[in-house]
Formats: structure tokens, C-alpha cells, sequence
């Protein structure tokens, strides 16, 4: 009994002695690891991804993704510490669930959530993310495109609404564009700044001939139609996205006829391009559309799981993104919504994966 005691008390003894050289070789143990960690990162950063590959002139390079309110911070010390010790990643929260379309000026950038029925907003100068549209006057039921003009006013086309709320850049309804029943299938909107226009697409349905583009001004008063369901030139069929130009022309992704048709101002046809193919340069399964200072224009392509630049008249500069089992940087399941702000930034939704990929045009 008394050999018990006296080898518990040893044992007793042992551990106290023993702890806290644990607790400081455990310590000693995690900041080695965060140092190899910077190591590893700053070997990362030496190696910046861009396109194309070399040894061809890089002309876009990878900056972030965008998935969550982590996205948006730069991890201390401490959170790295708990990362490495519970293998638990702050980016494994996921924020977005089913996103669609993507819009960004002023530092904000604007996610439809369509599963979510909401609108997610990463405010990058406040290092903030918040949802908006899922309470209150202008609640969503289904948001698909959006849009953001140059006071940073948000537009959401809403296929449950059947129209498009515009709410202020902090999610404050502000009115609705358009009249319910003035569309069919919304799909998407987009707004000339300079000719003070909003343009609400309406992809139509199998049986409807409404594949059209609605016309409003910038207070929401209908001003015109263009277009209905045809394949000649200044007809769609299930367009799905469009984008505006610096000089108010309108570009219309006319998916199912696998082209980009060109309007100007007054709604009159200009010119289109692009053919079904399945070479790059040609469309298979078109599905959002962008454009930069200079008019050249970007397609997502779900086929591709890429996104396509062409200039304005259709010839193709660049290819970036693949499919690939990793998610990695400019590797896309399902490529949708795609927008470029006032700094060259390139945002491009993937659906399946959740996320926005965020590049940035390199100056030539």
C-alpha cells in the first residue's frame, strides 16, 4: 500500500514536471510549423499564377477568392496557430451556396445567391460581407443578375418577382423596375450610366416568342423593347446575359443562338459573332458576359469550364480557366456570372465550387 502511494506521488511528481516543458515544446513545435507555413506562402508568392503560361508575356494574374467573410482578412498569428493545431480552416465556412451573377465597382463586390434567395455584398475597403434582400420591402425569392451603377446603386433581376428591385450600396430597398407580368423569364439587368438606361433581359420560355430586351429609364418608366424570338440578325433565342459598354452600346449574349449581338444607344442593330463549336473561339455553353475600359469582351462557357476574351468584333486574345478535379485558381466547374470593374479586376463566378475567383489585367 505504501509503495502505492509513494509511486502515485512519483507519478504525480513526473507529470508536474513534465507539463509545462510540454506545453513549451508543443508551442515551440506550432510556431516552427507557422514559420515553414510563411515560408511555403512566400514561396507561393514568388510564383504568382498568371496568363498565359510562360514563357508568353503574362497579361492576367490571380489575386483571390472570394467565398466567405475570411476571404476578406489577413489571417494573425493566432488564427493560423488554431488552424494548424484543430486542422479547421476559417475558409472552410461557406457564405455562398448556389451564387449566379457577379457585379463590382467602388470596392464592392456583389454576389446573387439564388439558393439563398439573398444577395451577398463583400465591402473590400471595410473588409465587411453582409447579405441584403432577404427581409423587409424588396425581399428576393429567386435573384439572378445584378447590376451596380456608378452611385454604387444595387440592381437584382429577380425570376421570382418577375422584376428588378434596386436597393442603395448599404441593401436599402429603394424602388422596383418594372411591373409584374412585363416579363416572362428574367433573367438579367444592366445599366448605362451615361444615357441613364436600365436593360432587363427576358429570356423567354420554349413556347414563348418574349426573348427580348425591356428598355427603362433610370426612374423605371418603360421606354421600349428590343428584340423578339428569331435567329436573324437582331433576334434571340434564350439570351441570358448583358453588359454595357463606356459608349452605351448594349451587348447581348444570345446563348441559344451561341452568338454576342451588338445594339447601339437607340436600341438599332450594329453587327454579332460567334458560332457553336467546340474549338476555343467558338461558343458551346455560353453563360455570362463582361467587358473591360476597352470593349473587350468576356464569356464564361460551361462546356469550356473557361472563360473566352475576344475583342469587340469576336476575334479571341486569350483563354483562362479549366476544369481539373482541384480547386485551385482559375480551375471551374460551372463558370456563370462574370464582371470588370473601374481597376481591371476580373470577378467570375463558379457555381458548383462556390466561389469568385478575383484576377486582375495586367498593364501592357
Amino acid at each position: 500500500m505504501i509503495g502505492r502511494v509513494l509511486c502515485n506521488k512519483a507519478s504525480l511528481s513526473f507529470y508536474k514536471f513534465m507539463l509545462p516543458r510540454y506545453r513549451l515544446f508543443l508551442f515551440v513545435f506550432l510556431v516552427f510549423l507557422i514559420q515553414i507555413s510563411a515560408c511555403s506562402t512566400v514561396s507561393k508568392q514568388t510564383k504568382p499564377i498568371v496568363w498565359p503560361k510562360p514563357p508568353a508575356e503574362p497579361r492576367v494574374i490571380y489575386e483571390l477568392t472570394l467565398r466567405n467573410q475570411s476571404s476578406l482578412s489577413v489571417k494573425q498569428n493566432e488564427e493560423r496557430l488554431r488552424e494548424i493545431a484543430t486542422g479547421i480552416s476559417s475558409s472552410d465556412v461557406q457564405s455562398l451556396l448556389k451564387p449566379y451573377d457577379v457585379a463590382a465597382f467602388g470596392g464592392l463586390v456583389v454576389v446573387s445567391d439564388s439558393l439563398m434567395s439573398s444577395v451577398h455584398v463583400f465591402d473590400v475597403p471595410r473588409k465587411k460581407l453582409f447579405q441584403m434582400g432577404w427581409r423587409g420591402q424588396g425581399k428576393l425569392r429567386k435573384p439572378l443578375g445584378v447590376a451596380i451603377d456608378s452611385s454604387q446603386n444595387i440592381y437584382v433581376a429577380d425570376a421570382g418577382l418577375g422584376r428588378v428591385v434596386k436597393f442603395d450600396k448599404r441593401g436599402h430597398f429603394i424602388s422596383f423596375i418594372g411591373e409584374q407580368g412585363d416579363l416572362s423569364r428574367i433573367s438579367d439587368v444592366a445599366v448605362d450610366d451615361i444615357n441613364n438606361k436600365i436593360y432587363v433581359l427576358d429570356r423567354g420560355g420554349v413556347e414563348s416568342v418574349d426573348h427580348q430586351v425591356l428598355v427603362y429609364s433610370i426612374a423605371g418608366v418603360r421606354l421600349g423593347t428590343i428584340g423578339k424570338r428569331g435567329h436573324k440578325p437582331g433576334y434571340f433565342n434564350h439570351p441570358n446575359q448583358l453588359a454595357v459598354n463606356s459608349h452605351g452600346e448594349l451587348f447581348v449574349l444570345d446563348a441559344g443562338n451561341f452568338r454576342v449581338q451588338i445594339f447601339n444607344s437607340k436600341g438599332e442593330y450594329v453587327r454579332s459573332w460567334g458560332k457553336l463549336g467546340n474549338q476555343l473561339g467558338n461558343l458551346a455553353r455560353p453563360r455570362g458576359i463582361a467587358l473591360d475600359a476597352e470593349s473587350n469582351v468576356y464569356v464564361t462557357d460551361g462546356a469550356y469550364q473557361n472563360f473566352q476574351i475576344f475583342n469587340s468584333h469576336g476575334q479571341l486574345l486569350l483563354n483562362i480557366g479549366s476544369g481539373g478535379g482541384q480547386d485551385l485558381p482559375g480551375n471551374f466547374l460551372l463558370p456563370a456570372g462574370i464582371a470588370i470593374d473601374e481597376t481591371n479586376r476580373i470577378y467570375v463566378v463558379d457555381q458548383i465550387r462556390r466561389k469568385v475567383d478575383v484576377l486582375r489585367l495586367l498593364q501592357q
